[in-house]
């Protein structure tokens, strides 16, 4: 099922504001600890390889920590905002896929990109890949399809040995124009004989999306706080009528939905 990170409207009724930027996710997918403190990774990651893998022990345990850590590392580095991976059993074989979900905080160049813009330029790589614009619940985004070759650790392949694989990549681009931002959703997965399964479920992720623009924030803000005011003043007010016609409330975000941007 889906959960509710703290910080998020409903974790925290007092402050009643919705996330900025909020997803879904599905409940099979484990999430890396990519915005965890630099210093609780490694209990993290432990924490995660028991939960990936609960018949494990010790020596397997240590072997996933020592391989994750320099990916959610990097992740980090990149300023990735939320990373999750599902582990299936299709017709007896393991199957995997990762989701990232970043927010660019600047446009290249300043200025502000729109999805036929960001389109032109990915067109115009000349690697050969795919590019497409198409719309999302959020607006008009533009999505770019890649393949390349990879080496996967021994850590994570069947036969314990390094491998080498394709691993089939979409990336996806929304620009944000009131706030000169993109957001960048990216699936990869070596297994390509899922790649029907995995784009579907990606796009149906990616169009979960939820914005919020910060003026919008900021006016929920502001009305969570008359109301707190109000509550206040109505302790001491002996007035009935008060009691009739008590401060509006301001809705909280009902559904459940994975908020990485806070």
């Amino acid at each position: 099922m889906d959960t509710m990170v703290p910080g998020s409207a409903a974790a925290d009724p007092a402050a009643a504001v919705p996330p900025r930027l909020a997803f879904r996710v599905p409940p099979t997918f484990f999430e890396l600890p990519v915005k965890e403190a630099v210093d609780q990774l490694d209990e993290a990651l432990i924490e995660l390889a028991q939960d990936v893998y609960p018949q494990g022990n010790a020596e397997l345990w240590f072997q996933y920590v020592a391989a994750q850590l320099p990916v959610v590392l990097e992740m980090r580095e990149a300023g990735v905002g939320y990373a999750g991976f599902c582990l299936l059993d299709i017709e007896g074989r393991r199957s995997t896929a990762t989701v990232t979900a970043t927010v660019l905080e600047s446009v290249p160049g300043g200025g502000k990109a729109t999805a036929s813009s960001v389109a032109a330029e990915l067109a115009g790589s000349g690697d050969g890949t795919r590019v497409e614009t198409f719309w999302l619940a959020a607006g008009e985004a533009v999505a770019r399809f890649t393949a390349e070759i990879t080496q996967l650790p021994g850590e994570i392949t069947d036969s314990g040995r390094p491998e080498e694989v394709e691993i089939g990549k979409i990336s996806v681009f929304l620009p944000l124009r009131r706030t000169a931002e993109m957001v960048l959703f990216e699936l990869s997965t070596p297994c390509m004989e899922d790649w029907d399964l995995y784009s579907e479920l990606f796009f149906n992720i990616v169009n979960t999306l939820e914005v919020n623009e910060v003026n919008e924030v900021n006016e929920v803000s502001e009305v969570s706080e008359e109301n707190e005011e109000n509550e206040e003043n109505n302790k001491y007010d002996a007035n009935p009528a008060a009691d009739a016609n008590p401060a509006i409330e301001v809705p909280l975000q009902a559904k459940p939905v994975r908020d990485v941007f806070g």
